[in-house]
């Protein structure tokens, strides 16, 4: 690895930067991937096929929106709401039955192994997304973050 003027520290490579990531089939049920959010402690998750390549991206927050009943989601006013707790517990339990395909997003970013900080960066703010995962031959290898990049251009150790 070239060493990096001025900065003190080595290029790195996405590949160097990648970390492996937990991952859910569009088939498991919403609560799975809400299991693995909780377990790794993450806010999403990549959705991956058989064959390991992405098809999606699920997470907390398409996790919630799939529990609300639509209607107020159009609401902009819901003081005169009168849901009960156990009206929740039924949207909830409805909902973490739902297959991930159904409240995942189809929107995934992806990046090639190979692919540098500066592509990295430039595809999560195109995209809006504070993660791509990251590909070899089209089957995601794991997830390089916002937070993975800004460690290793200040070159801090991410654990």
């Amino acid at each position: 690895m070239a060493e990096r003027e001025g900065s003190g520290r080595e290029d790195l490579s996405l590949r160097d930067l990648v970390r492996p990531s937990a991952s859910v089939s569009p088939d498991a049920p919403a609560r799975e991937a809400l299991r693995l959010l909780l377990e790794h402690r993450v806010p999403g998750l990549p959705v991956v096929d058989g064959e390991g390549r992405p098809v999606g991206f699920v997470s907390d927050g398409n996790l919630l929106a799939s529990a609300l009943p639509r209607y107020l989601t159009m609401m902009e006013d819901l003081s005169f709401v009168r849901e009960t707790g156990d009206e929740w517990v039924h949207y909830l339990a409805e909902a973490a039955d739902r297959p991930v395909r159904e409240v995942m997003s189809e929107k995934v970013a992806t990046v090639d192994a190979d692919t540098s900080e500066l592509e990295a960066a430039r595809e999560m703010v195109v995209e809006g997304v504070s993660s791509v995962v990251v590909t070899e031959n089209g089957r995601m290898i794991g997830v390089v973050s916002r937070l993975d990049l800004y460690a290793a251009i200040i070159g801090l150790k991410r654990e």
